[in-house]
Order: structure tokens, then sequence, then C-alpha cells
């Protein structure tokens, strides 16, 4: 800090702009009880190494469990705010610092203040000059955020009402206009009545300049009311479509890495992106429907105030649609159901046939898909059309019904008024008619709505098949050591679901810190099992996995993982420029820690050789770069973390000699400081690891060194002679190799 506690020498000022942001967050969250580490923080929140504002830190606060302000403070401020610490300030460096509490020393206010960059060092006392020295005023509240109330329930349409109630205030002004919406609605109806019993019969020229002001001032009334309904219900929709986004995405991420395995990606993103169905019909027909039933509480008393037996005649007209309504709604959603499935068929052969575009032109599929695309293309049409025909029935039951209220008012009044029963006026007939249909527009809605109901049903049972599933577990308060990368498996036993037979059948081995391990075996043997577990990709596994002495479990998966590099045969590389992608997990690197990593893995020379360098964009799925360049991009985003534990699970398979050589070389150095688990395929270049495992149909059967495998494990040793025979010809190994011993008796 630019500034010194009561009693110390004044030192030399240091720049420590835009730094301990985060560690002032983070503390004052370990004081709310809500656990958390400026590093998880760094990981998640920050783009591109750049210090966050009061408002960014506010966000970020808000996503870790807090509720945070930012706002502006004074001395007299802090001196009034008993316990309410404690709080983040700002000084004119951009630094952070957290003040605990207001006390006296002596006779002297102080502030006892903490440097959130020494979280460990005693608070230290600060009068108001030396404060006010150097603070901006800008400060920042935060508490522990309460849960609201059905905050943790599932995804459903309880759950995507209360967002929408969540903008009660929009809701309750869009029903208020709404309601004097209603109220003008009678005003049409009224002036015909007036006009034709008063102002027609009379000739009443004074009457009708009256109705003419009071026509203009309603229709502009209700064109204001109309444009004000319509904007808010805009604000809120926008807003409800950020919250409900920003949901998804979040369940998306913690969701466990097997239902992505299980789930085709065509299907997850089908199912997502119905959850805009489901929006458009709460905030539109289902919302607009509510509305439209609020007239109902003006126009109803209305009409029997004008006509009780007409008004008891429309009534039941509206009864029989209602009937009408629920006999219908059982059908369509079992035909929606259908549609869905045929949908879900034609999303999911769309997306694997870009997928696989590469794979099709190869093998010169494009006629068989094309077929295949029109089975699905007609079974999806079909079952839309089945729906569309069963859709349209009400419809066409309920138009008649729709007429014959405007109809059959008209002719009951008008007998109702020839009768000397009952005197209904001309203009009461007009008026009462109109009123009718007005009140019945909401049960033809309903008519109309049955389709949008039963297909946002649908929808909200797809999305929350995707955000309702079990998420990953993750330990919140989850220890975070410092990793040396010592690695111990004890009896583990794993299997992938629906599985009948386990992919690990109690495992036990040890790897040293610092060592090279290399993991070898036929395929299915459980190899990357092993590599996923130390992840905890998969975390319901049998026996003990330690690292560095700690049970898995009880460590933070997110510290876990980023203390890992991993290099997977097919990694995946983002839409971006070549800086970005090495440094996606650490944008606070440096450019040197860049190079240095790029050259490592054997990057740097042909990155040097593109016209951009390191700011060449990378297109979708890396498709400008080779296999080998991917890779070894890969590669360099791995180590540009100092991870350490590194895994490459046949990193080098799409390697170019040339780059594999280059890798194998500076394996050492690589390794230098870190454990390193490599898992190949190719014998040769696990030879020099310090220990190679060696797995088949989960279990291990043994571990050792090149030349002790090679002696004492039989499958190591038809292996490595299956994959270089021409050492097998020499009378020197002839004797290793299963294949000679049995051409020989």
């Amino acid at each position: 800090m630019r500034f010194q506690s009561m009693g110390e020498a004044a030192s030399e000022p240091s720049n420590v702009s835009g730094n301990g942001a985060l560690e002032a967050l983070a503390h004052v969250a370990s004081r709310l009880g809500v656990a958390t580490s400026a590093e998880r923080l760094r990981r998640a929140e920050i783009d591109g190494g750049h210090a966050p504002d009061a408002r960014r830190l506010a966000r970020i606060a808000r996503d870790c469990g807090l509720e945070a302000k930012p706002t502006r403070l004074s001395w007299r401020h802090l001196a009034d705010f008993g316990r309410a610490f404690p709080v983040m300030l700002r000084l004119d460096d951009g630094s952070w610092i957290v003040v605990e509490e207001f006390r006296r020393v002596g006779d002297t206010p102080v502030v006892m203040v903490v440097d959130p960059r020494h979280p460990t060092a005693p608070a230290r006392p600060i009068d108001e000059l030396r404060l006010t020295d150097h603070w901006t005023g800008e400060a920042l509240l935060a508490r522990r955020r309460l849960a609201r109330a059905g905050e943790d329930r599932p995804f459903g349409f309880q759950w995507m009402l209360e967002q929408v109630l969540r903008e009660r205030q929009v809701v309750r002004d869009v029903a208020l206009a709404a309601s004097v919406l209603s109220v003008l609605s009678l005003v049409p109806p009224m002036l015909y009545m007036v006009v034709v019993d008063r102002v027609l019969v009379h000739h009443r020229t004074s009457t009708l300049m009256v109705l003419v002001v009071l026509i203009v001032a309603a229709l502009a009334f209700e064109t204001i009311l109309g444009w004000l309904r319509r904007t808010m219900i805009a604000i809120a929709t926008a807003k409800i479509d950020a919250r409900i986004g920003l949901y998804l995405f979040d369940r998306l991420l913690g969701l466990p890495m097997d239902f992505f395995e299980r789930n085709t990606t065509g299907l997850i993103a089908h199912k997502l992106g119905e959850v805009r169905r489901i929006r458009s019909f709460l905030t539109g027909q289902l919302f607009n429907g509510l509305l439209d039933v609020l007239t109902l509480l003006v126009l109803v008393p209305t009409m029997f105030l004008l006509e009780p037996v007409l008004a008891g005649y429309v009534l039941g007209i509206g009864v029989a649609m209602a009937v009408i309504i629920a006999l219908y709604m059982g059908p369509i959603r079992r035909a929606y159901a259908g549609v869905l499935e045929a949908e879900h068929r034609k999303s999911s052969m769309l997306i694997e046939t870009i997928q696989g575009m590469r794979t099709i032109k190869s093998l010169a599929l494009e006629g068989r898909r094309r077929n295949q695309w029109d089975v699905r293309v007609a079974e999806a049409t079909n079952a839309a059309t089945d729906l569309q025909m069963l859709a349209n029935q009400p419809q066409t039951l309920l138009a008649p019904l729709e007429r014959a209220i405007y109809s059959g008012s008209l002719c009951l009044g008008a007998w109702l008024a020839i009768t000397e029963t009952s005197v209904v006026h001309a203009g009461t007939l007009v008026a009462f008619t109109m009123i009718a249909t007005r009140a019945t527009q909401p049960i033809v809605q309903l008519s109309g709505m049955m389709q949008q109901f039963q297909e946002a049903r649908g929808a909200i049972a797809e999305v929350a098949s995707v955000v309702n599933a079990t998420p990953e577990a993750r330990r919140v308060d989850g220890v975070r050591p410092t990793m040396r990368g010592a690695i111990s498996f004890q009896e583990v036993r794993f299997t992938y679901p629906d599985a009948a037979l386990p992919a690990l059948d109690g495992i036990d081995f040890t790897v040293e810190p610092g060592t090279v391990v290399g993991l070898m075996g036929r395929s299915g043997s459980g190899k990357t099992t092993v590599t996923r577990l130390l992840q905890g990709l998969h975390q319901n596994h049998q026996g003990l996995i330690k690292i560095d002495g700690i049970d898995l479990r009880e460590i933070d998966i997110d510290h876990l993982r980023s203390r890992m590099g991993v290099v997977l045969q097919d990694s995946f590389l983002f839409r971006g420029t070549i800086r970005e992608n090495i440094l996606v997990a650490r944008p606070d690197a440096g450019p040197d820690e860049m190079i240095e990593a790029a050259r490592l893995a054997g990057a740097e020379e042909f990155i040097e050789r593109l016209p951009r360098g390191y700011e060449t964009l990378l297109e979708e799925g890396a498709s400008n770069l080779s296999g080998g360049q991917r890779q070894r991009l890969a590669i360099a985003r791995a180590l540009v973390t100092d991870p350490a534990l590194l895994i490459f699970d046949e990193a080098t398979s799409a390697l170019d000699p040339d780059s594999e050589a280059i890798i194998a070389e500076n394996l050492r150095r690589i390794a230098a400081g870190r454990t390193v688990l490599m898992i190949s395929h190719r014998l040769a270049s696990l030879v020099d690891c310090d220990q190679i495992l060696v797995l088949e149909r989960g279990r291990l059967r043994d571990a050792g060194r090149h030349a002790d495998l090679i002696d004492r494990c039989d499958t190591y040793r038809h292996l490595w002679f299956q994959q270089n025979r021409h050492l097998a010809r020499g009378p020197e190994h002839g004797r290793h190799d299963p294949a000679v011993a049995v051409a020989r008796r």
C-alpha cells in the first residue's frame, strides 16, 4: 500500500496499479463465509489479464455467492458502518484494500486495513489523513447472498414462470395498462349506443361534437397505453432472455463429461434451443391471453347490465367452446410428442452430417445421406401435418360458435326488442353485440393457444432433460494443495455407465513426482480411463486415488484441473488467434512465456513462417492448419500454464516425424520439475520413460522400465516386437518373440 500505518516510517511508494482486486474480493468472501480464492476468480472471470473495475467486481462477486454494490463513500460513512464491515476501497493507483473495522487508537479514530496481497499479515491501523490522501472514494460493499425462494428448484414451467414474475414491477404496470385498455374497449360500443339511441333520434349536434372529442381523446390515450405496454413487454422479455441464457449456459458447463458422451451435440443444441419457444409462449401468447382475460372482469358485468338474457346466451356458448378445447388437449399433446421425436432424429442427422462432411465426401456418401435425409424430412413433415390437421378440428368447431355469438346475439336481441316483455333499443343491441364479440376473444384465443401450449410443454421437458441432469460433483470447500505430482492408485475400480465389464478392475500403482510414466496396452485396456479419473471427469470410482497424499475427492476440482496440462489425440482449438489459443488457460502470461511454450512444443518454427505469426486467425476447427500443427499448438497451450502434472493421451500420434523428434528431444526439458503421463501405442516413444505401466483388460499386468519389461512381460514383449519386426530377426532377440519361439518348435 502507498500509505503507512500509524508509527511506521514512510517507505517508497510502489506502483501496483490494477493489483489486489481479486485478492481483496476473495478475502472479503472468506470473511463472509464463502469459500473461494483469488486464483479461482482470476481463472474463471478475467479475460486477457485485465484488472476488473468496480462494476466487473460486483458481477464476479454475484457469481461466487455474494451481493455486491459499487458506491462512493467518505470517512464519515466508514465511522458509521458499525457491523457492516468488511468493505473494499479503491486507491488512486488502482489497487484495492480491505477495511475490516473502525476503532479508536487512543483518541485517534482509525480503520483497520488489510493488504489483500498479504492476507496473513495483521490488519494495520490507518487514520483519516493517510487514508483520504490515497483513497479515491470508490468502494465495494458486499454481503453474503441469501438464496431466493425456489432458487434451487429444478427447471420447469413453475421455474420459468418465476423468472417472468421476477419482473413483477413491469408485469404490474402492464396489467394496469391492460385494465385501463379494457375499460377503454367499452368506449366504441357505448358511443355507438349513444349515437343510435340519442343523436340520430333527437338530431343533437352538440352531443355529437362531445362524442367526437371523447373519441379522439380515447384513441390518443389508447395509442399511448398500447405503445407503453409493448415497450415494457419488450424490456421485460430482454431481461428474462438474458437471465435464462446465463442460467442455461451455467448449468450446461456444470454437467459431467459422460453426459456429453451419451448425448449427441445436435440433440443437446436442439433441446436447449427450445427455451425460446417457452419464453415466447410465456411472455407472448400466455401473457397476452391472461391480460385479455382481465377484460372479462369489465366486459361480462357490462353485458349483464345491458341485457341479462343475451349475456346468459353468450356465456352458454362460451362454456361450450371451453368444453371443446378441453377435449382436444390430450390428443394434441400426444401428437406433438410425435413431432418432437421426429424433429430430434432430423436435427441429430443434420448436425452429424455437418460434423462428418469430410468423411461423407471422402467415401462418396452424398447420395446415401440424401436418401436418409429424405426419410427424416418425410417423418418430420408427416408428424407436423398430423398435428396441424388435429389442431384444425377444434378451430373448425369453434368457428361457427364464434359467429353464433354475434349473429345469435343480434337475432335474439331483435326478437326481444319486438316482444312486449322486454325493451331493447337498437343502439343497445349494437353495443351488446360488439361487447359480446370482444368478450369471446379470450376463449377463441385459447383454441389457438392449445397447440402453442403443448409445444411449450414439450419444450420444457426438452430443456429440463438437459439442465436438470445430475451436475458434476464439486466440493466448493475442497482443499487446494501445492501439487508436486505424486500419484497413487489403490484398488481402483471403475465401470462406465451401461457397460457390462469394468474399465478398471483393481488397479494399484504409484508414481513418484517429477517422473515420466508411460501407459501402454491394447485398445480398451483402460489407459485413457486412468487419465480421466485423474482429471476428476468421473468420480464414482471405487478405491482410492491420491495426489500428493490427498484423496482426489477432497481436492477442489478447478484447482486440480488448473494444475494439470492435458493434450488429447484430437485436441480442440477455439476460433481466434494463435496467441489467444495458446494463452486461453492463462491470459495473463507474458510473451516470453508464450514463446517458450511454443518452442518446447515445436510450434515456434511453423508459427514464425505464418504471415501474421502469433496473430494468425484460426478458422472454426483450425481448418487452416495441418493436424500436426494443431497438435503442437495444443501442447504449447498445455505447457504455458506450467502444470505440475502433464498428460499426453496419444498426443504425438498426429505429428510428423520431424515434429515428433522435436517433442522427444525436448521431453526432458518439458518434464523438468513435473510429472508426465504418456499414453502411446507406439512403444518406441516410451523407451526412455522412468516407468511403463502395462494395462490389459482393465488390470495392471506389469510395471517397470523398458528393458525389464522386455525380459519379464509377455504382453509388452509381444507388442514391442510386433511394432519393431526388424529387431526380431537377430538371434539375440528371437528368443524374446513368442512367434519366433513357436516357429522353432
